[in-house]
Order: C-alpha cells, then structure tokens, then sequence
C-alpha cells in the first residue's frame, strides 16, 4: 500500500512540475493537479495538507533536478578552480533555462524548520556539492553557505537582467570570483 502512496504522492508532484514550467506558480493548485493527474479532486488532499506543501515537495523535486545538473557539471572538472567555474556557471545556467522552477524553491513561504522533506534535500545537495570531491573532508558548513549564497546572488542578478544592463555577462563576473 505504501508503494501506491508513494506512487501517486509522485505523480502528483511530476503533474505540478509541468504545470509549473507550462503556466507558472499560480496555475498550481491542488484541484489543477488532481485534474491534471487525472484523479479525483480531493487525491491531492490525502498527500499534502495545502498548496504550501504541495509547492514544498515540489521545491523538493526542483533541488533534485538543480543537483543533478550542478554536481554533473562540477565532477566533469579536475582542478579546484575549474569545479568552482563550473559550480557557478551551472548554477546560474540553471536559474536562467528554469526560471519558475528556481524561484519556487527561494519562495519566502519555506521557513526554516517547517518543511522537512525540502530541508533534508537541501541538506543533500550540500553534501553532494563538496568541491573538494577528489577526496578529503568536506568543505565546513560556512563554506559551502558561501559558495551557495554568491551562487544564489550571481543567479538572482542575472535573472533580473543587472548583468545584461550593465553589458556584461554572467561568466565576466564568475571569472572576477575564480580567475581566469
């Protein structure tokens, strides 16, 4: 019974993805995904408590697919300083092709300590994330907060058009942080 569970709380997630990228955020409801599904209307209600929980493991689903494109990015790099480029290109890349995608997962409504199942991902995708891959200790906790947070400036500023306004592009200001 559990796999079915499971199954069908996928599904639903997968229905509010694509309703996500095709119509955006507010086309995401409970009922639209139930319909789009193509279970009944209140399927939906009997795997998440609201449209905010909904929209968390949806968030949830969208850092899995952030990871996925991040980490292959970063391990296809030897030295530290290429890993770093391709960390912070990969980044912003992603944040640009999957706009809705990644500001759902920024969406204020996520607090800290309220949603377990996006915290836990989040959590993964850090550990996954060490640049330090070839071995070692993993980066400590404030390093890779760092990393995340000039990643995240870097994706909202070129998300925005700041670069674009300012004649420059995304990879100018990655090379100002790495080097050339």
């Amino acid at each position: 019974m559990n796999d079915v569970v499971d199954d069908t709380r996928t599904r639903l997630v997968e229905s509010a993805l694509s309703l996500l990228r095709e119509e955006g955020l507010d086309a995401v409801t409970l009922r639209a995904v139930g319909d789009l599904t193509g279970l009944s209307r209140m399927a939906p209600y009997r795997h998440f408590a609201d449209k905010t929980a909904l929209l968390a493991a949806l968030a949830a689903r969208v850092i899995v697919d952030l990871s996925a494109h991040v980490a292959g990015a970063v391990l296809e790099e030897a030295g530290r300083r290429d890993r770093l480029r391709a960390f912070y290109t990969s980044y912003v890349e992603y944040a640009l092709g999957h706009r809705n995608e990644y500001r759902l997962v920024f969406a204020s409504e996520f607090l800290i300590g309220h949603h377990p199942e996006l915290e836990k991902a989040i959590d993964e995708v850090m550990a996954a994330l060490d640049l330090e891959a070839t071995g070692g200790q993993a980066a400590p906790k404030a390093g890779v907060m760092a990393l995340l947070s000039t990643a995240h400036g870097l994706a909202e500023l070129a998300t925005a058009g700041h670069f674009a306004h300012k004649g420059i592009s995304h990879e100018d200001v990655i090379d100002a942080l790495v080097g050339p």
